[in-house]
């Protein structure tokens, strides 16, 4: 446990040093604040002699569910970026060997890449959904915070699914490139379970639906925890592959 606290402390200091944490924390803070920003002034944005465009008038249920709808979405394309190198990428550079060298398990090294990267982008939800819900409050009228959050930590946890996808990738193979394009086309294949109505509960594309639902219905209905728990099932499958494949590969 020593040993995880130290490659943990390492790599978020990693992070850090390197702007992707504040990089990662202002993609989220940007689209919780633009969302109801966008939403509000959209109306005075378009032209107004364009008559061929009616817009609805956007409410706060609006903005939550297109805020969740772009932590999916953009945080899907984050967490491949942030993922598709941690492992590869380090043994592209040597720097896995000279780490590897040490008396540091293989398993702890890749165990401190997905709780590293978990963190970091479990902050940036928080700002960014604190961000959402302030200018949501302000500018379209009362919001239920508790729904908010746990709709937002829902959210999080298909992002940890994202990243702990690449994480195996990037630990299978020695390029980037290919790790970051064959985690998309899973996660994409993933989501588009969803859209088969006999495994639709139980597919993990499911939960930034589930979370939207959260947001604006205020609590938890049945139809997503198949999802969540296959999404659970996913990260820890993911985990020990990435565990297995480290632990064989050449360094």
């Amino acid at each position: 446990m020593a040993i995880l606290l130290v490659l943990l402390r390492k790599e978020i200091k990693g992070h850090w040093r390197s702007y992707r944490l504040l990089g990662i924390v202002a993609v989220f803070f940007f689209f919780g604040a633009m969302t109801p920003l966008l939403l509000h002034y959209l109306p005075v944005l378009l032209p107004s002699q364009d008559l061929s465009v009616v817009l609805p008038k956007f409410t706060a249920p609006d903005v939550l569910t297109e805020y969740l709808d772009s932590v999916g979405q953009v945080g899907l394309i984050v967490a491949i970026l942030m993922a598709m190198g941690a492992v590869s990428g380090e043994r592209e550079k040597g720097t896995a060997a000279m780490l590897l060298c040490k008396p540091v398990n293989r398993g702890m090294f890749v165990l401190s890449k997905l709780l590293a990267l978990g963190k970091i982008f479990f902050l940036g939800v928080v700002v960014g959904g604190l961000a959402c819900y302030f200018y949501t409050l302000v500018l379209f009228g009362s919001v239920d915070f508790a729904s908010f959050a746990l709709a937002n930590l829902v959210a999080v946890l298909y992002l940890l699914l994202c990243l702990s996808v690449t994480l195996a990738y990037s630990t299978m193979l020695k390029s980037q490139l290919a790790a970051g394009a064959l985690s998309l086309v899973s996660l994409i294949g993933l989501a588009a379970f969803s859209a088969i109505p006999f495994i639709k509960d139980y597919s993990p594309g499911a939960l930034i639906s589930w979370s939207k639902s959260i947001a604006v219905g205020g609590s938890p209905s049945g139809e997503g925890w198949g999802a969540l728990a296959v999404g659970l099932a996913v990260v820890a499958l993911s985990l020990a592959m990435s565990w297995r494949s480290f632990n064989k590969a050449e360094i």
